[in-house]
């Protein structure tokens, strides 16, 4: 543990910056701990285009690295624990008020800590609290870039190229995708109860049918991993990223939905979920009904939290700790008809919105800018440059182009 904790203190701040572009990507960590031919040859070839970057790449890789040498014998309660200390300090360091520019960049490893321990197995969660199918899905499948992706439970992958794929499942069984069906006994024989996971990308989203009847709406940069018939006592989902559920009533068979840290159940509800693995918050929006939620690992949060509509839970994966506020669900959930809605709220979480809606990148030039606050609403079917220019006024700040994708906020 404390080896990992000098590690971080051994590399400046500036360094910190420079390397923050590969640790924070999914392709690069995928890479480190799980290269393929592709991945080989994409950074191969990287690497020989910008031949000022491998010191940079050599350094990420020996920090993610560190993760995996500290940790490869330890069972998964203990990395748990482990994390939990290393954050623990971090936050005493930070309230100490000393290295505040080294801490910022403590707390950014540590989210890719946990993006790391939950890789895969989903390192987050006790087997006994959730169905055991989840930890067999390769979550760490690359997000492709240009199009949704669908991989079937029996194993077919479907590409879903439209802008918003829509997906249904029939009572006959049949599955109908961007109004094409398909039939199911047509396709190869998977095993019984196996998992679908339907993989958005940035500037992507998605609709779909489940096959209970409840609506779930996907957004850009998002996992949905699902049966194709819901068995058993519940019906339950697990999401990595965004998306509003439109639950149908079942008071047989509670809806449960897993995510990294947490489980929300209902029996019949509206209510929209962030949680993104580079987040350090989930928040759970209701728009209607009664959701509880609960951590997956009960020894660290024995309670359950309930809300009502109106109500947003936010709960703080670096403390633990749940805070519940009267909100405006309108700023949380106009996503789903193309409208970006925001009252006094940080520009960095702004941005972050619209990264991943038009699949760019925005840069600060400097960290406080993103503290600042503005409120608006605008159609995100809007040109993205016109939306930056109204980012940019309301905000008094300018966003400049510096390449194709990237673009840099400054005052």
């Amino acid at each position: 543990m404390f080896d990992l904790f000098v590690a971080f203190r051994s590399i400046q701040p500036t360094q910190m910056e420079q390397l923050s572009k590969y640790i924070e990507n999914k392709n690069f960590i995928l890479w480190v701990f799980e290269p393929d031919a592709e991945l080989e040859a994409w950074w191969s070839q990287f690497e020989t285009d910008h031949p000022q970057e491998k010191r940079n790449i050599l350094l990420a890789r020996k920090v993610l690295l560190k993760f995996r040498t500290s940790n490869k014998s330890l069972a998964e309660e203990e990395k748990i624990q482990l994390l939990s200390k290393i954050l623990m300090q971090i936050e005493e360091k930070q309230h100490s008020g000393k290295n505040r520019g080294l801490i910022i960049g403590l707390f950014k490893y540590a989210a890719v800590a946990m993006l790391f321990f939950s890789m895969g197995a989903l390192l987050f969660y006790k087997q006994n609290h959730f169905n055991p199918q989840f930890l067999t899905q390769k979550l760490s499948e690359p997000i492709p870039e240009n199009s949704a992706k669908l991989i079937r439970a029996n194993g077919q992958d479907i590409l879903l190229k439209e802008n918003k794929s829509i997906l249904r499942y029939q009572t006959d069984g049949k599955l109908v995708v961007n109004n094409d069906t398909l039939n199911a006994d047509s396709l190869i024989p998977g095993p019984e109860m196996a998992m679908n996971q339907l993989i958005i990308p940035y500037g992507k989203t998605s609709e779909v049918l489940l096959p209970d009847g409840t609506k779930v709406l996907l957004n850009a940069g998002s996992r949905l991993v699902y049966p194709d018939n819901f068995t058993g006592k519940t019906r339950e989902v697990l999401l990595v990223g965004e998306a509003f559920f439109d639950v149908k009533h079942d008071q047989s068979h509670p809806f449960i939905v897993q995510v990294s840290d947490l489980r929300v159940k209902v029996l019949g509800t509206r209510f929209n979920i962030s949680a993104y693995p580079s987040d350090n918050l989930i928040e759970t929006v209701l728009t209607e009904g009664k959701v509880r939620m609960e951590k997956n690992n009960s020894g660290l949060f024995d309670k359950t939290t309930e809300l009502i509509p109106d109500q947003m839970a936010t709960f703080d994966r670096i403390t633990g700790e749940t805070n519940i506020r009267l909100v405006d669900t309108d700023n949380y959930t106009l996503w789903t008809k193309g409208l970006l809605q925001f009252e006094s709220t940080d520009l960095q979480r702004i941005t972050k919105r619209l990264e991943r809606f038009y699949n760019i990148r925005l840069e600060f030039s400097h960290p406080l800018l993103g503290g600042l606050r503005i409120s608006g609403k605008m159609e995100l079917k809007e040109d993205k440059d016109e939306i930056l220019d109204r980012i940019a006024s309301a905000a008094a700040v300018k966003i400049v182009k510096k390449e194709e994708g990237l673009y840099e906020i400054i005052k």
